[in-house]
C-alpha cells in the first residue's frame, strides 16, 4: 500500500487492561492444571483472535452451561454471570473458574445492596451485553430497568420515585452516561448516584487518550473486535472529537482509501485487545518509513489478583 503518513501516534494506555489479563492468565492457568477439553462460557473477552488462540489449546466456548457436560472443568467469562448461571453450575457439579472483573463485580454488589435498601435501579448498559445480563440478573426484574437511550430515559415510568439510584455498565463511554443521568436528572429531582462512577478507570483512561489522539490526528485506527463494547465506544469517542475512526481486529483490515492526503494517524486499542496485534499494526507503518510517537495519558500501575483457587 502506498501511504503518505508521516507520523504515528500511539496512544497510551491502550490495549489490555486489569481485568481482562486477569481473566486470561486464568484461562491460561486452568489449562495447566486440567487435562482439556476446558469449556468457558461466553467469550472469556471479546476479542476474536484471543478467542481462536484458546480454541486452537482446546478451550470450547458456549453461551448455554447445559451445554457443558456435568463434572467438566469451566471458565466465567470477565464480564460477569448471574446468579442462575451458578446455581445451573453447581447442579452439574462443575469446576467453576470465575473470570468476572473485579469492578464488574462491584457493580453486582451495588445493584443487590441498593435492593435491599428499598431502591429502584436505573440500569444504563447495551441490551443482551453479557455485562448487563450478568448484573440485572441479581436481583428482582421489577427492581431495575435498562435503558439503553436518552428515548428510554424520556419515556420510563418507574414504581416509585422517592428511592432512585443509577448504575451503568462498566464499559460505555462516560460521554453517554453523562448525557442520558442529566436527561433522568431533570425527570426525577430525588434520583442520586452510587458512591463512585462505575465508568471503569481503563475504559475512561482509554477514552481520554482518545480524546487527545484526535488532536493529533485527524484519521485513528482502533484495534478490537466488533463485538468489543470498549472498543465501539472508543470509535465514537473519536467521532464525536472530530476524527475519521476506524476499528479493526488486525492489520488486514486496513484499506488505501483511508489515506489519501493523510500524514498521521492515531493508534489505540480496545481492552481486549493483545498487544502483539497493535505492534503487527505499528510495524506496518514503521516499513512505510513513518516515525512512531508515544502520547501518554497516564500511566496504569493497576494488577487484580487471582482467586485463591488458582
Amino acid at each position: 500500500m502506498a501511504t503518505k503518513v508521516k507520523k504515528v501516534y500511539l496512544a497510551s494506555p491502550r490495549g489490555f487492561c486489569a481485568g481482562v489479563e486477569r481473566a486470561i492468565k486464568m484461562v491460561n492457568l486452568v489449562l495447566k492444571k486440567h487435562k482439556t477439553p476446558i469449556y468457558v462460557r461466553h467469550q472469556i473477552v471479546h476479542n476474536r483472535h484471543i478467542i481462536s488462540d484458546f480454541e486452537k489449546k482446546g478451550v470450547i466456548f458456549v453461551e448455554d452451561v447445559n451445554d457443558i457436560p456435568d463434572g467438566s472443568v469451566a471458565v466465567f467469562s470477565a464480564h460477569g454471570s448471574p446468579p442462575n448461571i451458578h446455581d445451573q453450575a453447581k447442579k452439574k457439579k462443575l469446576k467453576i473458574y470465575d473470570a468476572v472483573c473485579p469492578l464488574v463485580t462491584k457493580v453486582h454488589m451495588e445493584a443487590k445492596r441498593y435492593v435491599k435498601e428499598g431502591y429502584y435501579i436505573f440500569y444504563i448498559g447495551h441490551k443482551n451485553h453479557a455485562e448487563a445480563v450478568g448484573v440485572m440478573g441479581e436481583v428482582p426484574s421489577k427492581s431495575i430497568v435498562l435503558i439503553d437511550s436518552i428515548q428510554t430515559a424520556e419515556k420510563i415510568k418507574p414504581p416509585q420515585t422517592d428511592k432512585l439510584i443509577i448504575l451503568n455498565q462498566t464499559t460505555l463511554s462516560l460521554d453517554d452516561v453523562k448525557e442520558i443521568v442529566n436527561h433522568l436528572k431533570k425527570r426525577f429531582p430525588k434520583l442520586i448516584l452510587p458512591p463512585s462512577s462505575d465508568i471503569c478507570f481503563s475504559t475512561q483512561n482509554r477514552q481520554n487518550a482518545v480524546k487527545e489522539l484526535a488532536k493529533k490526528s485527524k484519521t485513528i485506527l482502533i484495534i478490537g473486535s466488533k463485538t468489543s463494547s470498549n472498543s465501539n465506544r472508543l470509535k465514537e469517542v473519536a467521532k464525536k472529537y472530530g476524527a475519521k475512526s476506524y476499528l479493526i481486529d488486525d492489520k488486514l483490515e486496513i484499506k488505501n482509501s483511508w489515506f489519501k492526503k493523510v500524514q498521521s494517524v492515531g493508534i489505540t486499542a480496545g481492552a481486549s485487545a493483545p498487544d502483539y496485534l497493535i505492534n503487527d499494526l505499528v510495524d506496518f507503518f514503521k516499513k512505510k518509513g513513518a516515525i512512531i510517537k508515544e502520547l501518554t495519558i497516564i500511566k496504569e500501575h493497576i494488577h487484580f489478583p487471582l482467586p485463591n483457587n488458582l
